[in-house]
Order: C-alpha cells, then sequence, then structure tokens
C-alpha cells in the first residue's frame, strides 16, 4: 500500500528567491519560496531550483516503508548549495588593529570552524593564539571550542583589507552542527552541502537512508578538545548503528576527518547492509571511509 501510494505522490518545487508560498508549489512555475514549516509524508520529492543558496540547514522529515521522500533538484544550473557559512568578505567588515592584523566587525553567532576565501580555491589555516598569526590566511577566533556560543573575536592575517585581497570570504560555522539529517527512509539526490563546522550528513540509527550524486564540500575544522588541540568533522557520520545505507556518485572535497564513516555510541549497534559505491574522494584529512564501531563475527 505504502508503494502504491508513493506512485501517487505529489512532487513540490522550492525557489527560496523567486517562489511564492501563495503558489501550490506542483509545477517549476509555480514554486514554493519556504518549506521548512509544510508536513510532507512518505512519497514526496522536495525539489530545490537548482543554482539556490541556501544559508541554512535541509530540514528534512522522515519517510515511511516503502515510500521515502526524496529531497532532489530541478530546472537547469548547478545544485541547490546547503551553507553552513556567513559572508565576511566585504571591506567594511574589517579593521585593521596592527599593522597586516585585521579584525572582523561582523556578528559571529557560532564559533568559528575554517575560512574559505574566492568560492572554495583555498581555505585558512587556524592559529591557536593570535600572537601566532604571521602569514596570509592565517586565522584566529577568540571563542575557540565554545561551539554554539558566539560573540567572540574573528582575527585574519593579510598585508591589505582582506575584503580587497579576496573575491569572497566564507566564515564557516558551528552552527547547528550539521548540514542535514534524517533517520529513516530519506533519498538525497542533486545537492551540495557545504562549509559545516562540524559535519554534512550526520545521524543516529539511520536506516532506508540514500545519499545520491551529492557533493560534500569544506566539511568540519570544529575545536573537539582545545586544550589537546584537536579538531574534528567528517562529511557524512551515521552513529551509533545503520542499516540499509547506499551511499553513491558522491563528491567529497576537503573534509576535515572523514568522507563517510560509521562509529559508535553507548549502546554498540551493528551496522549492517551499508554501501558505499562510485565515491570521489579529494584531500580527506583522516580517511574516505573510516569504521570505528564492532563487526558482527563471521
Amino acid at each position: 500500500a505504502a508503494s502504491r501510494a508513493a506512485m501517487h505522490a505529489p512532487t513540490y518545487h522550492i525557489d527560496p528567491v523567486t517562489g511564492d508560498d501563495a503558489n501550490d508549489g506542483l509545477t517549476p512555475s509555480r514554486p514554493f519560496k519556504t518549506y521548512v514549516a509544510r508536513e510532507f509524508n512518505g512519497g514526496d520529492t522536495v525539489l530545490f531550483k537548482r543554482g539556490s543558496v541556501i544559508r541554512d540547514v535541509l530540514h528534512s522529515r522522515n519517510g515511511s516503508e516503502g515510500a521515502p521522500i526524496v529531497y532532489g533538484a530541478y530546472g537547469d544550473g548547478p545544485r541547490p548549495v546547503f551553507l553552513g557559512s556567513m559572508p565576511v568578505g566585504a571591506p567594511d567588515q574589517w579593521v585593521e588593529e596592527r599593522p597586516s592584523l585585521w579584525r572582523c566587525t561582523a556578528t559571529i553567532p557560532s564559533e568559528v570552524c575554517n575560512l574559505v576565501f574566492n568560492d572554495g580555491q583555498c581555505c585558512g589555516n587556524l592559529r591557536w593564539q593570535i600572537e601566532d598569526l604571521r602569514q596570509p590566511g592565517e586565522w584566529h577566533y577568540t571563542g575557540l571550542g565554545k561551539q554554539q556560543q558566539g560573540g567572540d573575536r574573528l582575527y585574519l592575517y593579510s598585508p591589505t583589507n582582506p575584503g580587497l585581497a579576496y573575491a569572497d570570504i566564507e566564515c564557516v560555522l558551528w552552527g547547528q552542527r550539521r548540514l542535514v539529517g534524517g533517520q529513516c527512509h530519506i533519498i538525497l539526490e542533486d545537492l551540495s552541502f557545504r562549509n559545516s563546522g562540524v559535519h554534512g550528513y550526520q545521524e543516529s540509527h539511520a536506516r532506508q537512508i540514500v545519499i545520491r550524486n551529492c557533493d560534500f564540500r569544506y566539511i568540519g575544522g570544529a575545536v573537539w578538545h582545545r586544550e589537546r588541540r584537536i579538531r574534528f568533522g567528517n562529511a557524512i557520520e551515521f552513529w551509533d548503528g545503520a542499516s540499509d545505507i547506499t551511499v553513491e556518485g558522491c563528491l567529497f572535497d576537503n573534509i576535515y576527518d572523514s568522507g563517510v564513516t560509521h562509529q559508535g555510541g553507548e549502546t554498540r549497534n551493528i551496522p549492517e547492509r551499508l554501501h558505499f559505491r562510485n565515491n570521489l574522494f579529494i584531500d580527506c584529512g583522516l580517511a574516505a571511509y573510516e569504521c570505528r564501531e564492532p563487526s558482527r563475527e563471521v
């Protein structure tokens, strides 16, 4: 019954720029503007307009057995992008406190985890003390390790105003600790998740999840232990067991820790039927795939 219902379930279109919530959302010519408060059901398809840039997490809902909710893209152009960063590239967002040491004047809402320059061409280098800022691109945040608490100061070393030295600067934040979640019966495809200070996709006890043809870029960098100078962040993390998972055709680029990982929790559930195939991994700091969980003896 669930599969039959999924065949006739609606497809909704989301255009966060020109959409209108007075529309029915059922065609590309009449898209919604927002989607977070809508009650999508198993079998529904939710498509975001290509070329969209959404500075928020993807707020997913669980589908049902045999009727997953599909989150994807429509139209032409690049994949819709979900960003976990804020722009700090305007010249008037920086003041020089001493030669080549610039302070960001923007209000920082949570811990700074990374700086990404020029639309992802490169990123900054964290320095644990402000006194260690000596080279262009080196940065320091006075609230390292404070996670969701913001309000501290961001410094960047630059011979000239950073807003002039770089075409754009994205300040990667701790934010909501992940850019997308969802525990069961969800398909994510043709989407882009970028600039998350902690994780890309992360969920506990996940089951019946497909992540297909998505890209994850500049994920991680959050401080796990300031005194030990340990940072972390995975692109896709399944926590405390997972079952019936597929990750395929995805791109992982500049990931602080692992591209894909399943790890343990208090109950130490054993993952089953995990399929990772045809993915491309570029610059993963720890591993493309990492297993830190018990396996069943054969």
